[in-house]
């Protein structure tokens, strides 16, 4: 949705959506007073429907409290996704459809104790899948005619994926644009791992010098004192006996 003027054709489209996937009828439902949602073609939809279309006061989001808080929880994590793997802000649509993904297969409900997936589908989500937001990936260039020599792979970032068919959903550097693509290498990795550049080897890394303090633990060598034994206090009685002698 681009733009709050879209709101009743894709409320309208996924009513319909709905309805017919789960055989089910909608009865009710809720939101403020804004104006995309408070019109004559909302209205007359809900009528035709049977649908009994609720409003909250003005100014007071607590009587939406459920909605209010996905958003917040659907923004937070989106802003801390962006800012993690210092994307731009234009991606912050694809950010946010990745979150409401993947929230919506990994949150378990306190009570029922399953995710809203399988609520939903009455089916476990794999999640097998699932690769780390933000992370380098290539991806394999089978548009254009390639010869011999050629690169086979472009690089791009990982944003998410697609909610219609079974592809990942990658930023294309080279061509500066979002694709669908199934034949993608990712080079999952947490941020800030130290990763081996190309002509780096193992040998190359600096291991981090001894900070302790020498001084001090000559100092406290030398310093111990150490008990004669037993033996060495026989030796020394015998020779005593011998000189007495």
């Amino acid at each position: 949705m681009r733009s709050k003027d879209n709101a009743y054709d894709v409320f309208s489209s996924f009513c319909t959506q709905i309805q017919s996937e789960k055989e089910m009828k909608i009865l009710k439902v809720r939101s403020d007073d804004g104006g995309e949602f408070e019109n004559k073609p909302f209205e007359s939809f809900c009528e035709k429907q049977g649908i009994i279309h609720e409003f909250s006061s003005p100014r007071t989001p607590q009587q939406n409290g459920v909605v209010e808080r996905k958003n917040r929880t659907l923004q937070e994590m989106a802003r801390t996704m962006m800012h993690e793997n210092n994307l731009a802000k234009h991606f912050w649509v694809e950010t946010v459809n990745t979150t409401c993904y993947v929230e919506n297969r990994i949150y378990i409900r306190r009570i029922l104790e399953k995710a809203t997936y399988e609520l939903f589908k009455g089916r476990r989500p794999n999640i097998s899948y699932f690769h780390l937001f933000g992370c380098t990936c290539y991806i394999l260039n089978n548009k254009v005619y390639l010869k011999k020599f050629d690169v086979k792979a472009q690089r791009g970032i990982f944003l998410g994926y697609s909610e219609r068919s079974k592809a990942y959903r990658v930023y294309n550097s080279k061509t500066q644009c979002v694709e669908k693509s199934m034949h993608i290498k990712f080079d999952d990795k947490e941020p800030g791992n130290k990763t081996l550049e190309k002509g780096e080897s193992f040998a190359d890394m600096q291991v981090p010098e001894d900070t302790s303090e020498p001084d001090q633990i000559t100092e406290s060598e030398d310093s111990l004192e150490v008990e004669p034994t037993l033996e060495a206090h026989n030796e020394e009685a015998s020779d005593e006996a011998q000189d007495g002698s």
